[in-house]
This record gives C-alpha cells, sequence and structure tokens, in this order.
C-alpha cells in the first residue's frame, strides 16, 4: 500500500514538471510611456509567474517589443481594423501567444473611426504581457482577481471571458438608450437632435456587430489548439464560456438593431403623419380663403354689378364672402374631408 502510494505520488510529480502545473501569480501595472527599454525587454529574465499590465504605450515602447519578439506588434495594436492571433510554439516550451482582441469603447465616442480599441495580450513562458490604450477598469479587476493558483493558459481564457463580460456590460447599458428615444418620440414626435440620436446609435451598433464578428478569430484559435495549450477542465470550460459569451452578444446587438428599426419607421411614420396634417392643413386655409377671393375678383371687373348703388355695398360683399367660406368650412368638416 505504501510503495503504490509513493508510485502515485511520483507520477503525479512527474506530470507537473512536464505539463507544467498551476502557479500562484503576481501583477505588476505600468505606464508604457514611464518604462525605460532597458525593463521592457526580455521579460522573460523577470520574475515568473508575472502578468506585465502596460496602458499608454507610445511607438518607442512598441519599437523595443518589435524588436525582442521579431514580431510587428505596433502595426497589430494600431490597426484595429480585425482581430488577429499568432502562435509561436518555440522549441522546449519556449515559445510565445500573441493575441489582439477588440472591444468597443463606451457610447461617449461619437466618432465612427474611434469606437474601438485594441487588447493586446502577450503570454510569455511564465509571464504575460497585457497591453492596452487606456487604463482599462476590468483589467484592474481582473488582475486583482488572478490571486490565485493559474495556469498562463488559463490566464488568457479567463482574461478574454473578462473582456466579453465588460463588453455584455456595455451593451447593456444600450437599452436604455434605446427606451430614453422611444420615450423622447412619445412626447416631442420627430426632431432633428432626435434623428442625429439615431444614426449615432446605428453607427455604434454596426461597430460592435463588425466587433463581435471579428473577435470569432480568437475563440476559433483557442478551439483548435485547446489540446497543445493543454488546458485542463476548467480552460476547456473556459472555452465553452467565451462561445457562450460572444454569442450572447451578437444576439443582443441583433436585437437592438430590430429594436432600432421599429424605432426608424415609427419616427417615419410620425414624419408622414405630422406632414400630412401641415398640409391637410394648409389645403383647408386655401380652400377657405378660394371664395373670398373669386367674390372680390367678381366685384373688382368695370361693369355694372349689385350692391354698387349701396354705401353699405362693400360690407354687404364682405359679409357675404365670410358666410359662403364660413358655410363651405363647415361643410368640408363635417363630411370629414379636412
Amino acid at each position: 500500500m505504501i510503495g503504490a502510494f509513493w508510485l502515485s505520488y511520483l507520477v503525479l510529480l512527474l506530470e507537473v514538471t512536464l505539463f507544467g502545473g498551476k502557479s500562484m501569480f503576481k501583477y505588476k501595472i505600468l505606464k508604457a510611456l514611464e518604462v525605460a527599454a532597458s525593463k521592457i525587454a526580455p521579460l522573460e529574465s523577470e520574475e515568473d509567474n508575472t502578468l506585465f499590465y502596460f496602458y499608454r504605450p507610445d511607438r518607442q515602447f512598441f519599437k523595443h517589443l518589435n524588436n525582442q519578439y521579431q514580431q510587428d506588434l505596433s502595426s497589430l495594436f494600431y490597426d484595429k481594423k480585425e482581430a488577429n492571433y499568432f502562435f509561436n510554439k518555440g522549441e522546449n516550451g519556449n515559445g510565445y501567444i500573441t493575441l489582439l482582441l477588440l472591444y468597443p469603447r463606451e457610447r461617449e465616442e461619437a466618432e465612427f473611426e474611434h469606437m474601438v480599441d485594441s487588447l493586446l495580450i502577450l503570454k510569455l513562458e511564465h509571464s504575460v504581457m497585457i497591453i492596452t490604450e487606456d487604463k482599462e477598469d476590468f483589467i484592474l479587476e481582473f488582475l486583482k482577481d488572478c490571486q490565485k493558483e493559474l495556469k498562463t493558459e488559463e490566464i488568457l481564457v479567463d482574461l478574454i471571458n473578462a473582456a466579453l463580460a465588460k463588453m455584455t456590460a456595455d451593451a447593456q447599458k444600450i437599452r436604455d438608450e434605446i427606451i430614453k428615444l422611444e420615450t423622447s418620440i412619445n412626447d416631442n414626435g420627430p426632431t432633428r437632435s432626435l434623428f442625429s440620436q439615431l444614426l449615432q446609435l446605428k453607427k455604434y451598433l454596426i461597430s460592435l456587430s463588425l466587433t463581435y464578428d471579428s473577435d470569432d478569430k480568437i475563440i476559433e484559435f483557442f478551439k483548435r489548439e485547446k489540446n497543445t495549450l493543454n488546458l485542463d477542465e476548467n480552460g476547456h470550460s473556459g472555452i465553452i464560456k467565451l462561445e457562450e459569451n460572444l454569442d450572447s452578444l451578437k444576439k443582443l446587438t441583433q436585437a437592438y438593431n430590430k429594436y432600432l428599426a421599429s424605432l426608424d419607421t415609427m419616427v417615419n411614420n410620425l414624419s408622414s403623419f405630422r406632414l400630412n396634417t401641415i398640409m391637410k392643413t394648409l389645403t383647408e386655409i386655401s380652400i377657405v380663403l378660394t371664395i373670398p377671393t373669386m367674390i372680390y375678383g367678381f366685384w373688382g371687373i368695370n361693369l355694372k354689378l349689385p350692391f354698387e348703388e349701396f354705401s353699405f355695398g362693400f360690407l354687404l360683399v364682405l359679409a357675404i364672402s365670410l358666410a359662403l367660406s364660413g358655410g363651405v368650412w363647415y361643410w368640408l368638416r363635417k363630411i370629414k374631408l379636412l
């Protein structure tokens, strides 16, 4: 029994040594602009099991990274057109993984070109680098939650899930904006500012759809390489969660697009109704005013006409025109033409 126990223990120890066990990770948050080149590379020589979070990077920062890892990370980071990944398996397990995930900015950003940010992740042998344009709260929360035993590969999956959770929270805020728009339409009808808000919201939803479709690449990478990455059961569950989260985001965006389309139709219908009401009022005024115009024109010709010998003939003509106009207006109202 004792021999069997020690044999099992040795087998377990050998598996941990060969395939990599879980480790406690610590993290460092660094402003990239303030980091000297000598401290950027090589990060492999830094303390093991460390998460490095860099924000506010500049071209000089990426220049050193490009030289260190022989990869154009700056173009990858600043392009922001589509998500991407690179898997350098290397030798003796010292390769690295580069992941670029796109995520939408807050709705306050009105310009279409600046609606998307980049999340660059560089997984080294015993450490992970995270790079974003601004200091993101969801990454800070993620780093605090990483104070437990994890594998570096699991950190990648968990970080992407944290980013998707942030996207979901941002996307759910759109619902409140749509409800406000609907209330504004009901209270004030279609206005110029309302059309502008609808347009901006549509542009933002287009940006969301393009971003989510692009991020599918990252999910496909994890599904294809899950065996190579040697993920355990938690890692596989994390990949399933990635698919579910991204699918939920896509469905949410589709629902918002349909809702906005119905609002757009309602605004157009209200605009048409208002226009018809205005045209109806103008038609009523023109018909009513046509009668006195005809009467005054008739009495203006150079012929012998009724009431021209009376001193109050003008008043009689005015009274007749007003009576006829009032009668026509009442008749049109009665038959509901106006």
